[in-house]
C-alpha cells in the first residue's frame, strides 16, 4: 500500500472521523443532532455556523465552487476529538478500546498542529501520521461497511469531489449503487472537469476508479489506480446536453464487489453542457 504523505493523510483521518461522528450522532439523536445540547453546546455551533457562512460568501463572490454544507466540516479536529471523547459509546464500535485509540488521535491532533503552523514533520513523523491515517481510516471503513448489508468485505468509497466542490459523501455509497450528485455549474466544450476520489479497502486490495461521460460519442472510459486518486474529463460537442452524466465508479481488485453490476462504489454528477457562445 502507498505511503500517505502528510496532506493526504490529514484529509483522510479528517474526513474519516467526521462520518464515523456523523453517523453515530445522526442515528442517536437524529438528523438534526447539532441542534441538541446534550451534543453540543450553543456556542460552538454558533462558531461553526458563522465559519460555514463566511466560506459560503468567500466562495459564492467569486462563483467558484459549491460548499460544503455539512456542520462537521467547519469544526477543528480537537473538536473531533473530544466529541468522540464525550460519546465514546456511539463510536466504540470502530474505536474500541479508547485507551488505543483515544491517545492516538490526540497524538494525531498535535502533529496536526505542527503542520498547520508551517513547521516540517520530521521523517518518524510523517510515518506516525501516515500509520495512525491507516489505522483510522481502516477502523472506520470496517465498522461503516458493517453497517451496510453487504457487510466489511468490500472497498468503500470515502468520497469523491469535483473541482467545483460539489461531493459525494461515501455513506451514501453503502445503500444505494447508484447515488446521484445535481451540479449547478453550466459548462462548455473545452472545459476540464477533475475529481478528487478517495476509497479504501479493509483487505488492502488496490484500488481502480473509473470515469465515462454520456451523451459522448466514443464513452471512452479512463482508468486511475490509488486509494487517493484524481480523474479528469475534457468536455467536448458530444458532451452537450441538458443532463450530461459523468459516472465516476470504482473497484477493488477482486473477483467479487459490492454491487452487481461489478463495482463496489460510484457516483452520477449531472451537469449542464451548453455550445459555447
Amino acid at each position: 500500500m502507498a505511503h500517505l504523505s502528510p496532506s493526504v493523510a490529514l484529509a483522510s483521518c479528517e474526513n474519516a472521523v467526521r462520518q464515523l461522528l456523523t453517523h453515530a450522532l445522526e442515528e442517536k439523536y437524529g438528523s438534526a443532532w447539532f441542534e441538541n445540547p446534550k451534543v453540543l453546546s450553543a456556542d460552538k455551533l454558533a462558531k461553526w455556523m458563522e465559519k460555514r457562512e463566511v466560506e459560503n460568501a468567500k466562495r459564492s463572490s467569486r462563483g467558484a465552487a459549491a460548499v460544503q454544507t455539512e456542520l462537521l466540516y467547519y469544526a477543528e479536529f480537537y473538536d473531533l476529538v473530544a466529541l468522540c471523547k464525550k460519546h465514546w459509546d456511539l463510536v466504540a464500535g470502530a474505536l474500541a478500546p479508547q485507551k488505543t485509540t483515544l491517545p492516538l488521535l490526540e497524538r494525531f491532533d498535535e502533529l496536526r498542529n505542527t503542520i498547520a503552523h508551517g513547521r516540517d514533520l520530521l521523517p518518524f513523523e510523517e510515518d506516525l501520521i501516515a500509520g495512525i491515517a491507516g489505522e483510522i481510516r481502516n477502523r472506520v471503513t470496517i465498522y461503516m461497511s458493517s453497517q451496510a448489508p453487504s457487510g466489511e468485505i468490500f472497498a468503500r468509497v470515502e468520497e469523491i469531489v469535483d473541482n467545483f466542490g460539489n461531493r459525494l459523501d461515501g455513506a451514501r455509497t453503502l445503500t444505494t449503487s447508484n447515488p446521484t450528485v445535481k451540479c449547478d455549474q453550466i459548462l462548455h466544450p473545452g472545459d476540464v472537469v477533475t475529481w478528487r476520489c478517495r476509497g479504501w479497502d479493509p483487505q488492502g486490495r488496490p484500488l481502480k476508479w473509473y470515469v465515462r461521460n454520456s451523451p459522448s460519442d466514443d464513452y471512452e472510459i479512463r482508468e486511475v489506480e490509488g486509494n487517493d486518486v484524481e480523474v479528469s474529463w475534457t468536455v467536448t460537442d458530444a458532451n452537450i446536453s441538458s443532463q450530461s452524466h459523468a459516472l465516476v465508479t470504482m473497484k477493488a481488485d477482486s473477483s467479487y464487489h459490492r454491487w452487481s453490476e461489478g463495482f463496489d462504489g460510484m457516483g452520477l454528477f449531472y451537469y449542464q453542457i451548453h455550445p459555447k457562445p
